[in-house]
């Protein structure tokens, strides 16, 4: 029986292949065969080294002209390729020749301009495809197992060979770990089309798997000094390859962002921003992002000093916004230090009132500082229009309030409200902020927190209805004053005139008098005088407690937690009682109410407070197991909150 002749071609062609892959080395056959052949696993030093990759053979016996193969395929295989997430290698093989060309075929559809219902194409591989032992491990170590893409260059004429040397030797110096230029045969490629017109305009078109853009190149001439250079110089920008690098540093944002914010860094001074397209391309979002990866954001930031240098102002304002976008708190020391050095260099008022009002937002964290107080008034006395705008006066009282100045800020909320309402001047600007839908009516809750400080709870006590009205996933401490401000309305304590100097006297005779109920009737006259003095609250807390009065305790002991936030002491008391008193609805809202305030790690503290009580080592562990426990729930659930 006669072997037929594709068989035999088949048999040599993978004998000719498997010379050039290491002994070491697995080549699995693939039966049936699905369009790929081989599934090759690489060992080094006789380990795996996890990297796998396809290879689909196709030998022939054709005549080879110029060391160059060609082969028909279908566009439905190369569809397939594409879909692979596992490298896919095309080895062609000429049998009669002994000769061997490789391409990576994952990308390859995308290098081919295919009609309207085209079925199959063409391939052509070369003598740069040409393959032999040396080549093929290099092409592997140099392939998509590194990620890295090759450079595929379209120069059929001599003026676009010089350009393209030029941008291949920025390519080479600022994205080695990226891209090959050795190797045009690697999975993914960017691309570079040069064709010219009939006026000489010269053509490029920039492209990989996510990118594309075509330039048109003007008044370039075969004779242009430039491009006869024959050393990579960074400070060779000219108006001839400065669009190019451009948008080749935008292409290679995504495979190698330090390369790309080098690039940029060179460049910035030279692209005109005013073009449209080169303003929106520029996408320093995404930049930020792909530099946080790999921790380059120093690299971004030296672009944004570079902006802020040239008074790039428009620019200035979206990258350092992406600081905003991306993580406001871990790059706020980034976001100060740019407005600091903008506000320095520039002189015009609605700009400088702009940079002073962002400036006193990221401040105003830092509750203890006058800093931010003064941003908002230098705002405001450069731009007066900031007094038409809600968010100002909302925002600038928050600060009032920071300093204890309750009244004025219950009226600048107010005026917020006002100008909300009346839909005034405020409406007609802009600006970006973080919007939770939840917290749409958050400022009835501000107001009302005021009028808590001033001791007026009745009125206090409506605003956190009107707030709780309109949200439905209210924060625990507006739950907790309002509870505290219907007890106190009920105890004729609402909107009394604040005598602080006598109820101290009263809470220090209450802690130097005889007996439990002495001091009770002392703290609860003091607390008439004023009932805000936490310090009285709190004491009439442990005196109730020890007399039993697991109720009143608790009460005194919330009533203390959201007069003195910081006052872990007596949240503690309070969720202790709580937990004792198996009251579960309250110990739920004052565990929730310690994260709010505290964070997660609060949970150490209250361990050490268990920990020195004087009570059984098996009841302090048991403790401590459930609260722990009980941490991991709220920490689930304030989570889902946010």
């Amino acid at each position: 029986m006669e072997r037929p002749e594709q068989h035999i071609t088949e048999k040599k062609s993978q004998r000719i292949f498997e010379n050039i892959v290491p002994v070491e080395w697995v080549c699995r056959d693939i039966k049936p065969d699905y369009g790929v052949d081989y599934l090759v696993e690489v060992f080094e030093k006789n380990q795996s080294t996890g990297k796998t990759f396809f290879v689909q053979l196709k030998g022939s016996t054709q005549e080879i002209t110029n060391n160059t193969f060609e082969k028909q395929f279908t566009v439905k295989n190369l569809e397939y390729y594409s879909s692979l997430s596992i490298p896919v290698m095309i080895i062609c093989v000429s049998v009669t020749d002994s000769k061997i060309w490789g391409i990576w075929a994952n990308r390859l559809l995308d290098s081919i301009t295919l009609k309207e219902n085209q079925k199959s194409t063409l391939i052509k591989l070369g003598k740069e495809y040409l393959l032999n032992e040396e080549k093929f491990l290099k092409l592997i170590s140099e392939s998509a197992l590194s990620k890295k893409l090759g450079i595929n260059a379209n120069t059929s004429f001599p003026i676009a060979e010089r350009l393209n040397n030029n941008l291949v030797k920025w390519l080479e110096h600022k994205f080695t770990e990226s891209v090959s230029t050795k190797f045009t045969n690697l999975p993914t490629h960017l691309n570079l089309d040069y064709s010219l017109f009939e006026n000489g305009d010269l053509s490029l078109k920039i492209t990989t798997p996510t990118f594309s853009k075509e330039l048109i190149i003007k008044n370039l001439k075969d004779d242009n000094p430039f491009l006869y250079r024959p050393h990579f110089d960074s400070k060779d920008i000219n108006e001839y390859n400065k669009d190019a690098l451009f948008f080749i540093a935008i292409a290679m944002a995504k495979h190698d962002i330090k390369g790309s914010l080098e690039i940029l860094i060179e460049l910035i001074s030279e692209v005109d921003f005013k073009d449209k397209e080169k303003f929106l391309s520029l996408d320093p979002f995404g930049l930020l992002i792909n530099a946080q990866l790999i921790d380059e954001v120093k690299l971004y930031n030296r672009l944004l000093e570079k902006i802020i240098q040239l008074n790039l102002i428009d620019l200035f304002f979206i990258f350092n916004l992406a600081y905003f976008y991306v993580n406001p708190i871990k790059y706020r020391h980034y976001r100060i230090q740019n407005l600091k050095s903008v506000i320095q260099k520039n002189d015009e008022p609605k700009f400088l009132a702009t940079c002073y009002y962002n400036l006193g937002n990221i401040l105003r964290e830092n509750l203890e500082s006058y800093e931010p107080f003064d941003c908002y008034i230098k705002a405001i006395k450069l731009w007066p229009n900031y007094l038409e705008r809600d968010y100002w006066w909302r925002e600038f009282a928050g600060i009032i309030f920071a300093k204890g100045h309750y009244a004025f800020s219950e009226k600048f909320y107010k005026k917020s409200q006002t100008l909300v309402k009346n839909k005034g001047i405020g409406k007609e600007y802009n600006r970006l902020v973080r919007v939770d839908s939840k917290e749409t009516y958050l400022v009835n809750a501000l107001i009302a927190d005021c009028l808590f400080f001033q001791g007026k709870f009745k009125e206090a006590h409506n605003y956190f209805e009107l707030y709780f009205k309109n949200n439905s996933n209210s924060s625990q401490e507006w739950i907790l004053k309002d509870m505290i401000c219907m007890e106190l309305m009920n105890g004729d304590l609402n909107n009394l005139t604040f005598n602080r100097e006598q109820s101290l006297l009263l809470c220090e005779q209450g802690l130097k008098a005889s007996s439990a109920d002495d001091s009770i009737e002392k703290f609860e006259e003091s607390i008439k005088s004023n009932p805000l003095n936490g310090l009285s609250w709190f004491n009439l807390g442990v005196s109730k407690d020890k007399k039993g009065l697991n109720e009143e305790a608790l009460f005194a002991f919330i009533t203390t937690s959201m007069i003195q936030e910081w006052d872990k002491e007596a949240q503690f008391n309070a969720i202790t009682i709580c937990f004792t008193q198996q009251n579960f609805d309250l110990l739920q809202a004052m565990l929730l109410f310690i994260f709010e305030k505290h964070g997660e790690f609060v949970i150490n503290d209250l361990t050490d407070y268990i920990m020195q009580k004087n009570i059984p080592l098996e009841n302090k562990t048991h403790l401590v197991n459930g609260f722990t426990e009980m941490f991991e729930v709220i920490k689930n659930v304030a989570q889902q909150r946010i």
